[in-house]
């Protein structure tokens, strides 16, 4: 059984780990979207679905962090995750909205041969952004909650002490 300072130091080396998974998928979605064409039906639509396509490995490193944190003790990255990823729901949210309109005008510009293709992808990403949202907020209200109550492991929290019940004299104490 590995003692809890060994748990403690082997979460922090996970902490590269997490933050992989988060910048990676960024990186390669920035990379593939450059450069920036907001006016470009086209552009908008390919790059939401590239981001809600590589939504969950994003979110497995948010989860990730938030749990090293709790592990550790970490109040501060505790609260900077849960403010994080409540501000990513509401930003996906927004996202979504603006996604479905793209992909009504896509639909219907669209040839009739891939129409039920452009539905289909839409669906999946609607899909996806939702059930990402959902979990972006569960895992927010958990840091949240958590960077309150966070004690880490091997940490008891404040300890109370009272007086002690055990009384020890000797022979040359006065009473």
């Amino acid at each position: 059984m590995l003692s809890d300072e060994n748990i403690q130091r082997y979460a922090k080396a996970l902490y590269p780990v997490a933050l992989l998974l988060i910048l990676v998928p960024l990186a390669d979605l920035t990379l593939r979207a450059f450069p920036p064409q907001f006016g470009s039906l086209q552009w908008r639509f390919g790059t939401v679905g590239l981001l809600l396509g590589n939504f969950g490995t994003i979110l497995l490193g948010a989860g990730l962090i938030g749990l090293i944190a709790t592990f550790c003790g970490h109040r501060g990255i505790l609260r900077v995750v849960g403010y994080g990823t409540l501000a990513g729901a509401i930003i996906t949210l927004a996202i979504l909205a603006l996604f479905l309109l793209d992909a009504v005008q896509m639909r219907q510009l669209a040839n009739a041969n891939i129409k039920r293709a452009i539905l289909m992808s839409s669906a999946g990403a609607l899909f996806t952004g939702l059930f990402g949202t959902f979990t972006l907020i569960a895992i927010g209200r958990g840091a949240m909650v958590a960077g309150r109550n966070v004690a880490g492991i091997g940490r008891a929290g404040p300890r109370r002490t009272g007086p002690s019940p055990l009384v020890v004299g000797g022979p040359n104490d006065a009473v």
